[in-house]
């Protein structure tokens, strides 16, 4: 009783301390979330895997939490007020790894940290009062660092026994679940396999998720052997092959790759296992890195992504998947504010679990705790659009787009377009001009009868500018001067264009002294021009005003000028290449300085005038 109430304790605590907490979100609520553990491992996490239990007799949720110390029980059958109802300590304290899964009352609990380990299983028929410890050993394995129950059997990838030795792939016969017994190692029918990291598996098929080696699928024969059915070790934005699922129809497959970052989700075609095919792939941020998918039906499936949080993908079109929603635990970092800091790609949420009979979602942030969600587009209630739209990702500055509805179920839009005209919209497909570069959030809210939905996507706007470099010609008659720009923004690669000659190169060459237009184009056809001069070299020159001179220094310029003469009073004017002028004054003292910051680049002339007399120097700005 006093250990339960320290926990109840622990659990006040850290609800009131992340009420002030912002999470963004689109088509989720955040029902509740606690934070019991206080310790951190080594890397600064509190959590890791995490899975859920529903008990049929007392028709109650438990969420079940791997923590850096032990295991969570949390009670969550009422979401809003939930409760820890057991705690075990682990094996290993400060644990990065700590993986769950169940069978029947059952809870198997791996980990794949060094040092001193165990694998351990936990009746839960006790609950909510407690859980008991039903084994606490290395005699199975010593370490796993992923678990998987389909059936009455156990995959657990990535085994590390009490002697050290290791095994990619075991698959144990649940028939007496508090006593696991080996069926078959992988590694006794395919060797070259290194390590599977995590599998997915129904009836006798086996999707391994084995690292830089791929994807395989086996098939478990009656006689307990694996035997290969086929390979994918090439696809689109390949790494790191992590983890997988399924949808209830077998069609489709969802993998996700975890290094290098970044790397965006894959939906493949599998109804054929001869020819698997990737047909999409899609990721909420370019630097998002999908972590644990969860399939719940045929259209959706929900994505633990780390820094972003949890996503949610309509799959039901596996050829244009769409994000329908998200929620991000981990509000420190990530896409919804632009931060990507070092060291944090890892951090955030590590996985789920959306299958709870009152389809109320548990996920688990590493850091933030424990979440009970919602979503209208997966629940018991009546159901709101099935909201989305698709637009380029990403178009020229001066661009005008227009947005095509793919919502199903709506019968009134809300649109809003940071950085557009118009900026709102209640058209079914708006037509909406960007005029300036950056990255804009795009929002469709759709209604119903029955309830809202909202999705949200981000616009990329480029626009190209470019630096230059100069080598001016060494005399007003040579043709050995050179241009080189320097393109910025847009999206490479990048062709040339030089008016009235120059190439079709970066770098312009063989040019006389005067003035040449760049065209830069990009690979999205944005385009950008810019009027560049050369001139010949001067160095300090001087020039006879009856019995006096004048330099000007720097010859080319940037932002100001210095006029040296040997005159004390004199009156001075600035012209542009067209013989416009542009500046006029008088100076009183032999050094006269001028700021030119604000005048356009190109060829001018300076002109001093003495009693009559004027003489003019040819000066560039660039």
């Amino acid at each position: 009783m006093k250990n339960t109430l320290i926990l109840l304790a622990l659990v006040l605590i850290f609800r009131q301390s992340v009420q002030a907490q912002v999470y963004p979100a689109s088509n989720f609520t955040m029902v509740s979330n606690i934070n019991p553990e206080t310790g951190t491992n080594g890397s600064g996490s509190k959590y890791s895997g995490c899975w859920g239990w529903y008990q049929p007799g007392l028709n109650k949720e438990y969420a079940i939490a791997c923590s850096q110390s032990g295991t969570y029980w949390v009670d969550v059958t009422n979401p809003a007020t939930p409760s820890v109802c057991a705690y075990k300590v682990g094996a290993h304290n400060g644990a990065i790894w700590r993986e769950v899964k169940t069978f029947q009352n059952y809870c198997y609990v791996a980990s794949d940290d060094g040092g001193t380990n165990r694998f351990q299983i936990f009746d839960m028929q006790y609950l909510p009062d407690s859980v008991q410890k039903v084994y606490d050993s290395q005699a199975i394995f010593k370490r796993g660092h992923a678990l998987w129950v389909d059936g009455n059997r156990l995959y657990v990838s990535s085994v590390t026994y009490s002697n050290n030795l290791f095994s990619s792939l075991n698959v144990y016969s649940l028939a007496n679940p508090a006593n696991p017994v080996l069926l078959r190692r992988l590694d006794q029918d395919y060797s070259f396999i290194n390590h599977a990291h995590d599998v997915f598996a129904r009836n006798d098929t086996v999707y391994a998720s084995c690292g830089y080696d791929g994807l395989y699928v086996f098939r478990l024969t009656t006689s307990n052997t694996f035997s290969i059915i086929t390979s994918l070790t090439s696809y689109p934005f390949s790494g790191y092959n992590h983890s997988s699922a399924l949808t209830p129809n077998g069609q489709t497959l969802v993998f996700l790759d975890e290094v290098p970052a970044g790397l965006p989700v894959k939906v493949a075609d599998v109804s054929n296992l001869s020819n698997i095919q990737v047909l999409s792939t899609i990721n909420q941020y370019s630097n998002t890195t999908p972590h644990n998918p969860f399939i719940v039906n045929n259209q959706y499936c929900f994505v633990s992504a780390y820094q972003d949080g949890l996503q949610l993908y309509d799959i039901s079109n596996p050829n244009a998947p769409f994000l329908a929603g998200y929620f991000d635990t981990y509000p420190l970092a990530g896409g919804n504010n632009n931060t990507w800091p070092n060291g944090a790609t890892y951090k955030g949420q590590w996985g789920a679990y959306p299958y709870f009979p009152s389809k109320n979602i548990f996920a688990l942030d590493q850091t933030n705790g424990i979440f009970m969600l919602s979503t209208h587009l997966y629940s018991n209630a009546a159901q709101g659009p099935n909201v989305g739209f698709t637009s380029p990702s990403v178009i020229c500055a001066g661009s005008t787009i227009n947005f095509t509805n793919t919502t199903t179920g709506g019968t009134s839009y809300t649109w809003t377009f940071s950085g557009g005209s118009p900026a709102t919209s209640t058209l079914s497909n708006p037509v909406v001009n960007y005029a300036n570069p950056g990255v804009f959030n795009v929002i469709l809210t759709a209604g119903n009868s029955s309830a809202q939905s909202t999705y949200a996507s981000t616009l990329s706007v480029n626009q190209i500018s470019s630096n230059a470099t100069f080598t001016h010609a060494t005399c007003n008659a040579c043709n050995n001067a050179s241009i080189k720009v320097i393109p910025a923004g847009g999206t490479a690669p990048y062709t040339y264009t030089w008016l009235p000659t120059g190439g079709s190169a970066s770098m312009a060459t063989n040019l006389f002294p005067a003035c040449y237009t760049s065209i830069i184009t990009d690979a999205l056809g944005c385009s950008s021009s810019k009027t560049l001069c050369v001139s010949h070299t001067t160095g300090i020159e001087s020039y006879t005003l009856g019995e006096n001179y004048f330099s000007v220094y720097p010859n080319p310029a940037h932002n100001s000028l210095q006029v040296i003469t040997q005159l004390s009073d004199f009156d001075f004017s600035l012209f542009n290449a067209l013989g416009e002028e542009v500046f006029r004054g008088h100076s009183n003292s032999p050094e006269q300085n001028m700021d030119v910051s604000e005048l356009s680049r190109g060829m001018y002339f300076i002109e001093l005038q003495k009693d009559g007399l004027q003489q003019r120097k040819k000066i560039l700005l660039e």
